[in-house]
């Protein structure tokens, strides 16, 4: 019995190192691709101030579509944003990316935001960001707010 315990143990630890391992090396990745995202969201993720009292784009840290269901993430990453004309105090649209970032890139970006910046959530693995890629493939314009919304509502599949 002590045999048996000690190999569960050994077999959960050597998991937990393994997704550690993966951890850091989406978050090392999606640090090098958020370079992309400083422009608008600033280094800190708290979203670059535009004097005298706007921002370029909204904060990252604590936002509920960063840290809630990662398909609204992913959606917001892959298609853009459009203007919220009732949102005066942010200037700025959310370009698409999909284009720019692979599965690999997406998950890393995706996992690094939801883990940095006070944020904390789980890991996107690429495999994930692949089933993302698929699941949005038939939008073809930014999204608004309220289909980020929605999606945030939505249960990964």
């Amino acid at each position: 019995m002590k045999y048996l315990a000690l190999s569960l143990l050994t077999a959960t630890a050597a998991v937990a190192s393994a997704d550690d391992a993966q951890k850091a090396k989406l978050m090392e990745t999606g640090k090098a691709a958020f370079m992309t995202c400083m422009a608008c969201h600033g280094a800190d993720g708290t979203g670059m101030n535009i004097p005298p009292d706007k921002k370029m784009a909204p904060s990252l840290a604590g936002s509920k579509i960063v840290t809630g269901e990662p398909a609204a993430l992913a959606l917001a990453i892959l298609k853009g944003i459009q203007k919220d004309p009732a949102n005066a105090q942010i200037l700025g649209i959310m370009a698409p990316l999909e284009l720019q970032l692979d599965d690999n890139k997406l998950a890393g970006v995706m996992t690094y935001v939801r883990n940095s910046f006070t944020n904390t959530a789980s890991v996107v693995t690429p495999e994930d960001a692949k089933k993302f890629r698929e699941q949005f493939k038939d939008i073809k314009a930014q999204v608004t707010r309220a289909q980020l919304d929605e999606a945030g509502k939505k249960k990964d599949k």
